[in-house]
Formats: C-alpha cells, sequence, structure tokens
C-alpha cells in the first residue's frame, strides 16, 4: 500500500470526512464528478473480484475510461489506486455541510504537511465548488 493512502486516512478520522486518492498518471483525460448514466462500464473496485457498473443516477469520479470511485470517493477503482509505484496523486476531500470553509482548510492544510513531512515532494491545493467548477491537476 501507498503511505499515502495511511496519510489520507488519518485526516479522514481525524476531521470526520471523506477522503481519497488516485494515482493521477494512470487518469485518461478530465476527471468529472457527475451521476452515473443507465450504459456506465463496468469497474473493477478495490477488494472486489468481478467489475460491476455503477448504478444509474449514483454520483461517482470518472475519466475518458470510466469510473474512478463510485457513491462519492467512497468505493474506489482498482485501475487508478495508489501503489508503492505512484509517484504522481491527486487526493480528494469532500466538503459538504456541517463542514464549514474553514474546517476544510485546516484539513487541507493538515494533510498537505504530512504529505510533505513524511512522503517528499512538491504538494499543491486546487478547491473546487460552485463558483469555481473546474481546475487543472498538472
Amino acid at each position: 500500500m501507498n503511505p499515502l493512502v495511511s496519510l489520507y486516512n488519518a485526516i479522514s478520522l481525524t476531521h470526520l470526512i471523506p477522503v481519497g486518492g488516485e494515482d493521477l498518471d494512470r487518469l485518461s483525460g478530465d476527471v468529472r464528478l457527475t451521476r452515473a448514466g443507465h450504459a456506465e462500464p463496468p469497474v473493477l473496485l478495490l477488494g472486489e473480484k468481478e467489475p460491476r457498473s455503477p448504478h444509474e443516477g449514483e454520483v461517482i469520479y470518472t475519466d475518458d475510461i470510466g469510473a474512478l470511485c463510485r457513491r462519492w470517493n467512497w468505493k474506489e477503482a482498482d485501475r487508478t489506486k495508489l501503489t508503492p509505484e505512484t509517484k504522481n496523486a491527486v487526493l480528494v476531500i469532500e466538503a459538504l455541510p456541517p463542514l464549514t470553509s474553514d474546517m476544510l482548510q485546516r484539513a487541507v492544510e493538515e494533510l498537505a504537511a504530512l504529505v510533505e513531512r513524511h512522503v517528499g515532494g512538491a504538494v499543491s491545493t486546487l478547491f473546487l465548488h460552485r463558483e469555481n467548477p473546474e481546475g487543472s491537476l498538472r
């Protein structure tokens, strides 16, 4: 397992918020947060033996190949999982009420500090929301 998983799980448990991560180099095209259509391609999720299609209307993260995560960032796909070989990662923190922007900022800062201290490399942050719905990961 990649040490980033342990770090983001610590933040998730400390702040009681959903946090996930994907290998940026395994993504294909743009990442989108959307609702699954009726004919989504099957996706192999971590810990499962058979790929399954997301349910119509289910909230998923997807790229040009298919779902990266199902049910927001709860069920992650095997295809884009963080591994010991991962060199570039995207970590996602989801913030819905009652989490405030200050609470989110604190969680992001703590995660960034943990990553820099224990994993190394460069950390950059990007906040997406209704008024800023897209950004560049590279």
